[in-house]
């Protein structure tokens, strides 16, 4: 008769339980979106059984809700955090590739953070779609106000300083999808350094 008796994982503290199993439905929602999350396959990851995950939600939409929560308040500290207030002793163009290196390093950091803000899956909850929108639209101002002074300080050229905004954070956007989809084809320096080029390739007066 067989005496192995069952390992049971650790007990945590209750906050870093909880950031285990967030961060295990984050992992199976970047793997095979939001249909793969289920409290067993939430459990099976984080290497605990299933009341253990009970403990700290109720259910699984208590998972999602909470997991779509922090992730969005993490995306939007690293993105702001990237923005600078204003112009510095750097030029208009190195600010801008500058910025751009900054988000792209904090995709790299957190990709599955990010492929649910620039990617999402099938099944995202609108209240996550609006909640990244309605940040979407801060940063927007913060990144058209940059683009206006630096238009100033570079004297030219003539452009719309709002559409160069815009332009300016689609082109980020775009950096951000890619290091996600193709790491290798695209690595944060080929795309930082093409980010660059096309900031210095604005004329000035």
């Amino acid at each position: 008769m067989s005496t192995t008796r069952r390992k049971y994982a650790p007990r945590l503290p209750a906050g870093q339980r909880r950031d285990q199993v967030l961060d295990g439905a984050l992992a199976l929602i970047a793997e095979g979106g939001f249909d793969a999350l289920t409290m067993e396959a939430v459990a099976r990851r984080c290497g605990v059984t299933k009341p253990v995950v009970y403990e700290i939600f109720a259910n699984r939409a208590e998972v999602i809700a909470a997991l779509l929560e922090r992730e969005a308040a993490r995306a939007t500290a690293q993105v702001l955090e990237a923005i600078p207030e204003g112009l510095d002793e750097r030029s208009p163009e190195d600010l801008y590739t500058d910025t751009v290196r900054a988000f792209v390093h904090a995709v790299v950091e957190s990709p599955d953070r990010w492929r649910l803000v620039l990617l999402p899956p099938e099944g995202t909850p609108v209240e996550f779609r609006q909640q990244v929108e309605r940040v979407r639209a801060q940063v927007t101002e913060q990144v058209n106000a940059l683009a206006d002074l630096g238009l100033k300080a570079m004297g030219g050229p003539d452009l719309d300083a709002e559409l160069l905004g815009h332009a300016m954070l689609a082109l980020a956007e775009m950096a951000g999808r890619l290091v996600i989809t193709d790491p290798d084809r695209f690595p944060p320096d080929r795309l930082v350094a093409f980010v660059g080029r096309i900031a210095h390739s604005l004329p000035r007066s």
